[in-house]
């Protein structure tokens, strides 16, 4: 299994930093960081993207032999299959991506458990809706909980959102609606970004809940919101007949 030293010497064994090597496979630097440092379990579509960076460049002409699922990286090349048969035949991969949904009952757990892998497998996962491709980002689902979003997000309504990386959190874009993990609760807000310090966050539904100020230091989290999936079709509020 790809663990954090193996995936150490591949990265440093071309030379490159963090952000270079997600660039190379297609995920962000606070992914590669934090499978390096421990913090996280590489999921099955971080090893894939690894083994065939690693196929790719052909490591063992350069006298490396690392060693991936078992497999030292001069046997990948001695097996005569298509990249993607090699994988399924290692490590019986699955050919869906599967994204974690965090529902309501499990947003107390996620508050305390959000960094532990054990807690996170115990989690639901569904695929990704048509048209939205996994490659490079963190991804999750999320349970809308409460009438503070009201009327645009509804209790049981679902989010899908990729996770913005702690040093991408000066790209956040004012009044747009974000998944926001604090060291208390999981919240879905507008965001305004008050100063390098302070954020304001702001509900929809503002008449009984008002904005409320945040230091940036209390922020775990930030999800960006990608589709909207609604649990209802919301009813006109008014309809005039004239057939």
């Amino acid at each position: 299994m790809l663990d954090a030293h193996k995936l150490i010497e591949i990265r440093r064994s071309l030379g490159l930093n963090q952000e270079g090597f997600g660039r190379k496979i297609g995920y962000s630097r606070e992914v590669v960081s934090k499978v390096e440092n421990g913090k996280m379990e590489p999921s099955k579509w971080f090893v894939e993207a690894v083994l065939k960076f690693q196929n790719d460049n052909n490591f063992s002409q350069s006298g490396h032999d690392v060693k991936i699922l078992g497999k030292f990286s001069h046997e990948s090349k001695k097996i005569n299959q298509p990249f993607y048969k090699q994988i399924q035949t290692l490590k019986n991969f699955p050919s869906e991506y599967l994204v974690p949904l965090v529902g309501i009952k499990a947003q107390a757990g996620y508050v305390k458990g959000f960094e532990q892998t054990d807690f996170i497998e115990t989690l639901e996962k569904y695929s990704l809706p048509p048209g939205v491709n996994p490659k490079g980002l963190e991804w999750s689902y999320f349970e809308v909980d409460g009438d503070s979003m009201e009327p645009t997000l509804s209790a049981g309504d679902v989010l899908l959102t990729s996770l913005l990386p702690h040093e991408d959190w000066n790209e956040i874009k004012n009044f747009c609606v974000y998944v926001i993990l604090t060291d208390e609760q999981l919240l879905v807000k507008r965001v305004y970004r008050k100063n390098e310090k302070e954020w304001i966050l702001i509900s929809d539904n503002a008449e009984t809940n008002p904005q409320v100020s945040i230091e940036l230091s209390r922020i775990k989290q930030v999800w960006t919101l990608r589709r909207h999936i609604r649990s209802k079709v919301p009813q006109p509020k008014e309809v005039k007949i004239t057939a």
